[in-house]
């Protein structure tokens, strides 16, 4: 996978992120056990997604544990990142 596959991959796990916490909890801060429930199911998710690259793109017969696990939790910390910012959906322009 090259550069830009993990820059567009990185990009969906932020926007899934944003999307949440823009659309679903507008106005009012995520709660925290939600918060850790979306992160949890966004890892099960990445596990998968990366568990099917890993063996459909890359054609690797056996799966290759670290790339799945080292991927999957940046995803997770990009996504968590995206949920979880502090700009509480202001979007205001500094001043």
């Amino acid at each position: 996978m090259n550069f830009f596959a993990w820059l567009v991959l990185g990009l969906v796990a932020y926007t899934s992120g944003f999307s949440i916490r823009h659309f679903r909890y507008k106005g009012s801060s995520i709660p925290n056990d939600k918060k850790w429930q979306y992160v949890a199911i966004f890892f099960v998710i990445a596990l998968v997604i990366f568990a099917l690259l890993n063996l459909y793109v890359m054609h690797k017969a056996a799966l290759d544990m670290m790339f799945v696990l080292v991927s999957s939790l940046v995803a997770t910390g990009v996504f968590y990142y995206g949920i979880s910012a502090d700009t509480n959906n202001k979007m205001n322009i500094p001043d």
